[in-house]
């Protein structure tokens, strides 16, 4: 978008989603030959996690948006599946180690580090008449953002 720098909370959330987009694709490698998920939809999910950077790093608000909410999902989801498999004693606890730190806290990292104030002032999510932050857009790709508290468009 911009030539001006990134804030500290935006540069954690893009090494957050690239480490867990390197153990996505790591544990692709591993378990794709013994496990019901395809290494196709392994890489996938990994290729999703690396353009989710990509955008990130230019400052799109379609990639905040993502960025925020789908990792804050998917960390949620590999928890609870990694839960599930502990207790069905179908994961070793090594594995389940990995996950945790190499998958479900870089993703929750990622969703907490683009709701730091910093980031939403540097996807320009701050309402230029009121200065409230926003997390709605006005269209579809979310190029444009409606202020909640005014209205206004930007």
């Amino acid at each position: 978008m911009s030539a001006r720098k990134a804030p500290r909370s935006v540069h954690v959330a893009s090494l957050s989603l690239l480490l867990a987009a390197s153990v996505q694709a790591g544990f692709a490698l591993v378990v794709s030959a013994s496990s019901n998920v395809g290494f196709a939809q392994w890489i996938f999910a990994a290729a999703v996690m690396a353009v989710l950077v990509w955008g990130i790093a230019r400052g799109y608000r379609l990639a905040w948006l993502w960025g925020r909410y789908l990792t804050l999902f998917l960390s949620a989801m590999v928890l609870m599946s990694m839960g599930m498999g502990l207790w069905r004693k179908e994961i070793p606890w090594t594995w389940a180690a990995a996950l945790a730190f190499g998958l479900v806290l870089p993703l929750a990292v990622t969703s907490v580090t683009l709701g730091r104030p910093g980031a939403i002032a540097w996807f320009g999510l701050v309402c230029p008449a009121c200065q409230v932050p926003t997390n709605r857009g006005n269209d579809f790709l979310f190029r444009k953002a409606r202020c909640r508290n005014c209205g206004e468009v930007w």
